[in-house]
C-alpha cells in the first residue's frame, strides 16, 4: 500500500490543476532590484531566504518536495506536495525525527581497556541535543544558486545533489548551526567552481520512520521509504532545477557515509534498471550495515518496533494511527536496544527496489551505468564505532551470534568469520591481532566500510573511477570517519563561523587542504574531470589525479590527502582478499535464506541448497 488512494489522487489532481490554471509565471522573479527573488513552482512560490553578496549566491531554504509523510502516508512512498497559495519564506522546515545510535566511540583508543570501555559506554548514554527532536513533516530541500544563473535565463549550470550521512538514524540537510559548523553549506564548492554550479541538499526519513522493512512492510507498507524520499528530491531537481538555471542532464549525486551508501543503493535499484536520476557521483566513505534476513531478523525488528509503539500484533494500520510521541519514544528505544556499534534499521533488500545486497548486484553487472565515480574514504573508518564493549574472544563470538541470522550459525558461516578474523587468545598459537579492538576494527572496517570502494571500482572499471584517501594527520580524530566533512564544507568569508578561527589560528594549512579538496570535487562536478580546475601553485600543491589500478592485492594509484601533502599511494585498507571474503559471505547468506533473484544467483561454494530453485525460494517481489 503506497499511500491512501483518495489522498494520493487528490494530491495529484490538485497539483496538476494548479500547474495548468495558475496565472503565476513559473521561474524566478524579482519584485524590486533590492528584494530577494521569488521562485514560482507549479504548487507554491518561495522567496529566497538569503543573498550572500561576497560570493554572489542566493539561498532558498526549506522548499517542500513532498507532502508531510504522516497518517496514511507513514511508511509509504512520498506523495507530491499540496498546493500553497501563500508566499513561502522558508522559515518553516523541521529536520526529520532522529536518535543517537548505541555505542559510539567517544574516547578514541582509550576505550581499548575494560575501564575505558565502561567509561565510553557511560558517556555514550548521555543525551546529545543534535541527536534529538525533529518532526515527521520534514521533507524539504535547500538550493544554493549563483547570481549569474538568475540573471541569464539561458544559463545551464551543472548541479550537485547532497545526501547527508548519519547511520540512517540522525542528520539533516543543515545538520549543525550555520554560524558554528556550516554542514552542509554549498558555498565553498560553488566558490571553487567559479560560481559555475548549483548545490541542492535534502532531508529524508530516517530510523524506524524511513527504514523499517521485513515481510509485513513488503506486504502493507513501503520498505526503504527513506531511499524513496531521496528519489523524490532527485525528481524535484529533474522537474524544476531549470527554473533556477540548472541543467537536469548534468546532476552529480554526492554524499558521505549513509548518504554515500544511499547513492550505491540507487545505482543497483531494481537490479540496475531504474534510472537513479543522476549522471555522476561522489561517494565519501560509503558505509552501511547489511540487513540479511527479510523474513527472519528484519521482520523481528518490525515486530519489536510495533510492540514498543503499543501495536503488538496489530500491523501497520495501528502504527499509521499511532500518536507521534509514542512513535518517537519507540524509535529511540529501538536504537538503544542494539548491540553497541550496530544499528536496528538501514537499507534492506526487499525483493524489488533493493533485490539483494548491492555487492552481489555489482558482481552480476546489475547496476545503472552512470558516466563515472569519485570514491573516497578516511584512513580510519571504523574507530568512531569501536565502543570498546568487546574485550574477549567469547564476547566477539557472542557479537557475531547476535549480528547474523541463526541460519549462518547452523551452516558454519560464523565459524568462517572467526577463522578469517582469528581469536586473540588461542593456547599454543600466536594471533595476528594484538587485541580484541584490533580484531574488531578489521572486522567492522572491511565488512561495513572500505570494501564498497573496491566493489564499485571493479564494477565500473578503474577507467571510470577516481579514488581518494583522506589522512591529513595519522591519528584520531583527524583521520576518522566523517573528518573529511570539515574540509568538504569549509567556506571562508561567505559563511563566517568557528572554522575561520580554526583555519586562522589552530590549523594554518587547513584552508589550503579544504580549497584543494573542494576544487577537485568542483572540477569533477562541472567538467567530469577533477583535474581541469586544479591549482598547481597552491599549498599543498594539487597534483594530477589519475585513475587507479586494481590488479594487485591493494588498490594502486589512490590520491591521498596526507600529513606531508597530496600524493599517490597504495591503499591497503580495502585489499582484495578480505573484500572477496565478504562477497562470498553475502552470496552464501543470501542463497541460504533463499533470497537470491531467480536466475541471477552469485555463485559460491560455502553452502549448498536443496532443489534447483532453493536459492530463490523466499525471493518475493515486494512492493
Amino acid at each position: 500500500m503506497a499511500s491512501h488512494p483518495l489522498l494520493a489522487c487528490f494530491c495529484l489532481l490538485a497539483w496538476g490543476w494548479l500547474a495548468l490554471c495558475s496565472p503565476v509565471k513559473l521561474g524566478v522573479t524579482f519584485e524590486t532590484r533590492s528584494s530577494l527573488p521569488i521562485l514560482n513552482l507549479p504548487y507554491a512560490s518561495y522567496r529566497a531566504a538569503q543573498y550572500r553578496e561576497k560570493s554572489d549566491v542566493y539561498v532558498w531554504r526549506n522548499i517542500r518536495f513532498a507532502a508531510p509523510p504522516v497518517g496514511n502516508l507513514r511508511w509509504a512512498k512520498p506523495a507530491p506536495p499540496l498546493p500553497e497559495t501563500k508566499l513561502q519564506d522558508g522559515s518553516y522546515g523541521p529536520k526529520c525525527i532522529q536518535s543517537a545510535p548505541n555505542g559510539l566511540n567517544l574516547l578514541g583508543p582509550g576505550n581499548g581497556s575494560p575501564i575505558g570501555a565502561a567509561i565510553n559506554q557511560f558517556l555514550g548514554g548521555i543525551p546529545i541535543p543534535i541527536f534529538s527532536g525533529g518532526n515527521e513533516d520534514c521533507l524539504f530541500l535547500d538550493v544554493y544558486v549563483p547570481g549569474k544563473a538568475l540573471k541569464n535565463p539561458s544559463t545551464k549550470l551543472p548541479v550537485v545533489a547532497w545526501i547527508y550521512g548519519g547511520a540512517f538514524a540522525f542528520g539533516s540537510k543543515d545538520f549543525t548551526a550555520p554560524d558554528l559548523l556550516p554542514f552542509y553549506d554549498g558555498a565553498g564548492m560553488i566558490e571553487q567552481s567559479g560560481n559555475n554550479m548549483i548545490f541542492v541538499t535534502m532531508n529524508y526519513r530516517m530510523g524506524s520512520y524511513g527504514f523499517l522493512a521485513g515481510t509485513t512492510m513488503e506486504k502493507d507498507g513501503q520498505p526503504n521509504a527513506g531511499l524513496w524520499d531521496q528519489r523524490a528530491a532527485l525528481q524535484w531537481v529533474q522537474d524544476h532545477i531549470h527554473l533556477l538555471g540548472g541543467d537536469s542532464t548534468k546532476v552529480t549525486a554526492m554524499g558521505e557515509s549513509a548518504g554515500a551508501s544511499s547513492i550505491l543503493h540507487h545505482l543497483v535499484a531494481q537490479g540496475g534498471t531504474l534510472d537513479p536520476l543522476f549522471s555522476k557521483a561522489i561517494l565519501q566513505s560509503p558505509a552501511y550495515q547489511q540487513m540479511w534476513d527479510r523474513a527472519g531478523t528484519v521482520e523481528d525488528t518490525f515486530q519489536d518496533f510495533a510492540t514498543l509503539a503499543g501495536c503488538k500484533g496489530k500491523g501497520l494500520s495501528c502504527l499509521r494511527a499511532a500518536d507521534p510521541e509514542v512513535l518517537l519514544k519507540a524509535n529511540t528505544a529501538l536504537n538503544l536496544k542494539q548491540l553497541p556499534g550496530t544499528f536496528a534499521v538501514g537499507p534492506t533488500p526487499d525483493g524489488n527496489f533493493i533485490r539483494q545486497p548491492p555487492v552481489l548486484e555489482l558482481a552480476l553487472g546489475k547496476f545503472w551505468k552512470i558516466e563515472s565515480l569519485v570514491i573516497s574514504h578516511t584512513a580510519d573508518e571504523a574507530g568512531v564505532f569501536m565502543a570498546g564493549s568487546i574485550q574477549t574472544d567469547a564476547q566477539f563470538t557472542n557479537f557475531l551470534t547476535k549480528l547474523f541470522p541463526n541460519s549462518t550459525i547452523a551452516a558454519g558461516i560464523n565459524k568462517r568469520v572467526e577463522a578469517f578474523y582469528p581469536p586473540v587468545n588461542t593456547p599454543g598459537k600466536k594471533s595476528k591481532y594484538p587485541s580484541q579492538t584490533a580484531r574488531y576494527t578489521d572486522f567492522i572496517q572491511q565488512s561495513c566500510f572500505t570494501c564498497s570502494v573496491r566493489y564499485l571500482t571493479e564494477a565500473f572499471t578503474p577507467s571510470k573511477t577516481y579514488l581518494l584517501q583522506y589522512n591529513p594527520l595519522p591519528f584520531a580524530p583527524f583521520n576518522q570517519h566523517g573528518s573529511d566533512l570539515l574540509a568538504t564544507f569549509f567556506s571562508s568569508g561567505s559563511t563566517p563561523s568557528i572554522l575561520d578561527d580554526l583555519a586562522g589560528f589552530v590549523f594554518p594549512l587547513f584552508k589550503g587542504v579544504s580549497t584543494a579538496l573542494q576544487t577537485y570535487f568542483a572540477s569533477y562536478i562541472t567538467t567530469g574531470d577533477p583535474n581541469t580546475l586544479r591549482k598547481v601553485i597552491h599549498i599543498p600543491p594539487m597534483i594530477r589525479w589519475d585513475h587507479p589500478k586494481n590488479d594487485k592485492q591493494s588498490l594502486e594509484g589512490v590520491l591521498e590527502f596526507g600529513a606531508l601533502g597530496i600524493g599517490m599511494v597504495s591503499d591497503k585498507t580495502n585489499e582484495k582478499e578480505p573484500c572477496e571474503f565478504w562477497k562470498k559471505f553475502a552470496a552464501a547468506v543470501t542463497v541460504l535464506g533463499g533470497y537470491a533473484p531467480p536466475g541471477e544467483v552469485v555463485q559460491q561454494d560455502w553452502v549448498q541448497v536443496e532443489g534447483g530453485d532453493g536459492a530463490s525460494k523466499n525471493y518475493v517481489g515486494g512492493n
